[in-house]
């Protein structure tokens, strides 16, 4: 028998492991909505706890011992009330219908099956930390689970129920630690994600990041004829700010030019420092025309600001913008269209902007 349980016991966290895994590929390739992804976790621990059946054992009076319960509850915890709702459908549903005839000790089994669920609403909706939930839960699975079998096995077989119930305990003990590091994993690997993607002094895109981004665009875009421009700004004169008032308050003086900058384009275009002073910014489904629009208006704003250093005094800079545009440039000369207008405005006395005229044939 305890080899028995110990099968369980290594499926289920084998189970979470590396369904955890699949899940992260299967996010990498598309979006799923909450709706869906609680639905592909009702339906995942529905269709491992149909499995554990089979690695079921029998405990005396045909009553079949397994670890579906805990399935039940990690499937509650992790998609709420809905998602805990289509496992237990799923695994009661089979129970019934497709292993064995239905006895009492099958009826037995599917109420189990039913109040472990509503153990774990009950468990997992109160306003503790998440591992005396699962303590509560856990506590209420052993409970119900001992007052189940012992009217079908009897008082001889209390040992045996007890060994049950302790590895069970354990097993819920151990699968909050599991899923609790997974949970922690995902959140330090978004932490390192997006430090390698952001600059550390303004929280813009950093030029790893918008190359990869500006290349996903420019693919996209030649795919389905879609319009984008490109901006390439530089501050004007920023070694003065630098030599004259500390390197502090350059560093002050470029993130509230990216604050600027990000407060002037919409949500769905990209932002990023390409290193000291220069800054691009990709907008996505942009004419030629309107990217001009934009880039002056960003000019504009930033011209009219007030940087406010840290010895508290005031500051005014301005800024020199080139634009390229797809498809008047190809996009891989984009880069150096827009470069080569940077330098046209900063040529003609800086604050301004130049477009990068495409060259005729």
């Amino acid at each position: 028998m305890l080899v028995n349980l110990l099968i369980n016991f290594s499926l289920l966290t084998t189970f979470i492991f590396f369904g955890d895994m699949i899940l992260a590929l299967l996010k990498g390739k598309r979006a799923f909505s909450r709706l869906q992804l609680h639905a592909l976790y009702g339906i995942g621990f529905g269709l491992f706890g149909i499995v554990q059946l089979y690695f079921a054992f029998p405990l005396g009076d045909g009553t079949i011992i397994d670890f579906r319960q805990v399935s039940i509850l990690a499937s509650t915890y992790l998609g709420g009330p809905v998602t805990g709702m289509i496992s237990t459908s799923l695994i009661a549903l089979f129970r019934l219908f497709f292993l064995g005839e239905i006895n009492e000790a099958t009826l037995l089994g599917v109420v189990n099956i039913a109040i472990t669920f509503l153990v774990g609403v009950f468990a997992f909706s109160l306003k503790i930390p998440a591992f005396y939930r699962w303590l509560v839960a856990a506590c209420g699975m052993v409970i119900l689970s001992t007052c189940i079998l012992l009217p079908l096995v009897g008082w001889t077989n209390i040992g045996t129920i007890l060994l049950f119930d302790m590895i069970c305990f354990m097993a819920c003990l151990f699968n909050y630690l599991l899923i609790n590091h997974l949970e922690k994993s995902h959140d330090a690997l978004e932490m390192f994600k997006e430090a390698a993607e952001r600059d550390f002094l303004t929280g813009l895109h950093n030029p790893r990041s918008f190359n990869l981004i500006f290349k996903k665009t420019a693919e996209i875009s030649a795919l389905q004829n879609e319009t984008f421009s490109l901006l390439l700004i530089d501050i004007d004169h920023f070694k003065v700010v630098n030599d004259t008032y500390g390197h502090a308050a350059g560093g002050v003086v470029l993130s509230k030019l990216a604050d600027i900058l990000q407060s002037g384009i919409r949500i769905r275009d990209y932002c990023a420092r390409k290193g000291g002073e220069e800054f691009a910014v990709l907008l996505l489904r942009c004419t030629a025309d309107k990217g001009m629009t934009v880039a002056e208006k960003l000019r504009s704003s930033v011209q009219d600001s007030i940087f406010v250093l840290p010895d508290q005094s005031q500051l005014r800079i301005t800024i020199s913008v080139g634009v390229s545009s797809f498809p008047e440039s190809a996009p891989a000369e984009m880069l150096e269209k827009a470069d080569e207008a940077l330098y046209e405005a900063k040529g003609k006395g800086r604050n301004q902007v130049c477009y990068a005229e495409p060259q005729l044939t």
